[in-house]
């Protein structure tokens, strides 16, 4: 599972920080990435709770990302040669469908497989962190010296590997009853639940914005692609003590307590952006990516981990996909392009830092209202 872990986010290392590049190597505008970035998280609100019903409603996850992998293996050596705005814009959508939700899905394997193990899900996590943070350093020097003319093959043999490796992955052992529509349809009216990912989708809205425009940014301060590698691979390895010792911090704080941690982290991270001319500088700011978004990212997969049954393990997973991913996505990838072509990047953190701001007075609050009514029976709320 680690190693699984490792090697597909080896390639999430190099699709998420060198694909707006390579739109920008085809010639389109910013609006136009903008656009083409939001797909993925329009396509992740659209099947992401879907394909986690599946999952749940088949007892399957191993063999529902299987599927998935064969399909974006195959894909990965056409879609990125297309070349017209117009043909872009089907073939990365039909190829998100299959793309986003394995991550989610790879979440939900990971705590079975942590839970099974007796450990917790950072010490598994964390391999994907060392790998996306080797895949950025490593790829930006090489794309920097070769340009990113072989960047669909690279992408392809890394797909391929995760592969072959999921093919021997224990699947996830589901207790009890199988998913059904009723299932879903308390947890999408459950206020509790609704309120925490809205919430947390304007958090993630902010990230989303610097994840697709961050290396453009880079770029018109005068940085290289070296730079970009360098920021992607020290905001990545910086997650990695956080996921160390997440354990402890559960045991000692609350996960809202820690969201609103992270929400003041991230409005002080988007402040430095604001400000700063020198594109070196992006680097040491990144070191803020551990305690913002690696505190996003875990407290956020256990609460909702906590809030829902076991049977809708996966369900939960894709819900807070859609949310964390799907509806910030699309807001931070579609205003922030509009934001980055009209204003400029300094407008564009400045939103985020505000953003960041409200998300942890909202966050501080749901804090105290949930602190006297803790989901001591998470069952007991979907029965």
């Amino acid at each position: 599972m680690k190693l699984f872990i490792f090697f597909y986010f080896t390639s999430v290392g190099l699709f998420l920080p060198y694909l707006p590049l390579v739109f920008r190597g085809m010639g389109l505008s910013s609006w136009q990435i903008g656009i083409l970035l939001s797909l993925g998280p329009l396509v992740t609100v659209a099947v992401q709770p879907l394909w986690g019903y599946i999952s749940d409603r088949l007892k399957t996850v191993k063999r529902i990302i299987i599927g998935q992998l064969a399909v974006i293996t195959s894909l990965s050596l056409f879609v990125f040669h297309i070349s017209s705005f117009e043909l872009l814009l089907p073939a990365v959508f039909i190829f998100n469908v299959f793309c986003f939700p394995i991550i989610p899905l790879t979440d939900s394997l990971t705590l079975a497989t942590a839970s099974k193990a007796g450990r917790h899900y950072g010490k598994f996590r964390l391999w994907g962190s060392l790998g996306f943070a080797l895949s950025a350093l490593s790829f930006g020097f090489f794309f920097r010296s070769q340009g990113l003319e072989d960047f669909s093959v690279y992408y392809f043999i890394l797909l391929f590997i995760c592969l072959i490796i999921c093919l021997f992955l224990d699947d996830a052992t589901y207790i009890g009853r199988k998913a059904n529509a009723s299932d879903i349809k308390q947890l999408l009216t459950n206020r509790r639940v609704i309120v925490f990912l809205f919430i947390t989708a304007l958090l993630s809205s902010s990230n989303k914005a610097n994840d697709s425009f961050m290396s453009i940014f880079i770029k018109q301060i005068g940085g290289g692609s070296e730079i970009v590698g360098y920021a992607w691979t020290v905001a990545a390895l910086s997650e990695v003590p956080v996921m160390i010792i997440c354990g402890s911090l559960f045991a000692r704080f609350s996960e809202l307590r820690l969201l609103s941690a992270a929400a003041l982290v991230f409005s002080i991270r988007w402040a430095l952006f604001f400000t700063t001319t020198d594109p070196g500088l992006i680097v040491p700011i990144q070191l803020a990516h551990g305690i913002s978004f690696g505190l996003l990212f875990l407290c956020s997969v256990s609460y909702i981990t906590r809030m829902v049954p076991d049977r809708l393990r996966s369900s939960g997973q894709g819900l807070l996909s859609a949310f964390m991913g799907g509806i910030a996505g699309i807001a931070g990838s579609t205003l922030g392009g509009i934001v980055m072509s009209g204003l400029g990047p300094r407008y564009l953190y400045a939103s985020c830092a505000v953003l960041s701001l409200a998300a942890f007075f909202f966050y501080l609050y749901l804090d105290r209202v949930d602190s006297g009514s803790r989901f001591k029976d998470r069952d007991s709320k979907f029965e």
